[in-house]
């Protein structure tokens, strides 16, 4: 991991992301990329964009000492860089940044909100367009190990969805051996407890454990543990986040755009939603 864009929060917040992305830095020496946006939309109408212009660089100028205040609290990797972007897009401007720019991660805050699947429109902007592996950062404090759960798809029939665990399988042993944390996986079978019930359906799944075992030895990284559930896949796997009280949890998502390219289709989208801790989702 070499480099590291940080979306940072506005100056009245925890900076959570900033703290995830220092944390890897130091483990890795990757630098980091900081970005603050600001944004005035009265800038932007015609009839008053000449009023507003003082107001405009006034803003920008205020954020850029907040921006040189806080990077001499913390202490940046070399060759680390800041600025201050003036944007009304976010998830647009980071598109364009990484067309120009080699990148290995993006590390955001998550808008975590009542409202679609609990997060933010621009972070669900980013969830579906971005190319790089996004980090969503909420305020974890009961977290008590250092455990990533990779979330994997049990279809493994299908060479894609192998392919995107393969993705997912490897950038979770990676961040494990960083952050010195194990790393544990879940596949979800998403039936009813009365098929999960059948004989038929026990002897089948047997096989497919064996088959997901398999996916993750090809895979060539260490998964201390493999749970394997049935049940809604959204409530199941952050069950299991939930109970191992995992720091962070690695969904994939597909090839296609929008909530479809998911690891598990559209329960994905619930899974994200429903996540009480950071979440990390690999294209």
């Amino acid at each position: 991991m070499q480099n590291i864009l940080v979306i940072l929060d506005k100056p009245k917040h925890e900076q959570i992301a900033l703290q995830r992305a220092l944390e890897l830095a130091e483990k890795s020496g990757a630098k980091l990329h900081l970005v603050s946006f600001v944004y005035e939309p009265l800038a932007s109408m015609p009839m008053l964009s000449s009023s507003m212009l003082n107001v405009s660089e006034e803003l920008e100028k205020e954020r850029g000492k907040w921006l040189q205040a806080l990077q001499s609290e913390h202490s940046l990797p070399p060759g680390s860089t800041a600025e201050v972007i003036w944007h009304h897009d976010i998830t647009y401007w980071t598109l364009e940044y990484l067309d120009d720019n080699p990148c290995d991660l993006v590390v955001k805050t998550a808008q975590k909100q009542f409202g679609r699947g609990g997060f933010g429109s621009i972070d669900w902007r980013l969830i579906e367009s971005l190319p790089t592996a996004l980090w969503l950062a909420v305020s974890t404090h009961w977290v008590k190990r250092d455990r990533i759960v990779a979330a994997l798809d049990p279809a493994i029939d299908n060479p894609l969805h192998v392919e995107l665990n393969q993705r997912v399988l490897s950038l979770g042993g990676i961040l494990s051996k960083l952050l010195d944390a194990e790393l544990e996986s879940v596949a979800c079978v998403p039936v009813h407890s009365e098929v999960a019930d059948l004989d038929k359906f026990r002897e089948e799944t047997g096989a497919l454990l064996k088959a997901v075992d398999k996916v993750i030895a090809d895979s060539g990284v260490n998964c201390s543990r493999t749970h394997f559930v049935t049940g809604k896949p959204a409530a199941e796997v952050n069950r299991v986040v939930d109970r191992n009280k995992a720091r962070a949890i690695l969904v994939g998502r597909g090839v296609r755009k929008g909530p479809k390219g998911f690891l598990l289709g559209n329960t994905a989208e619930r899974i994200l939603g429903r996540a009480n801790t950071d979440v990390l989702i690999v294209p």
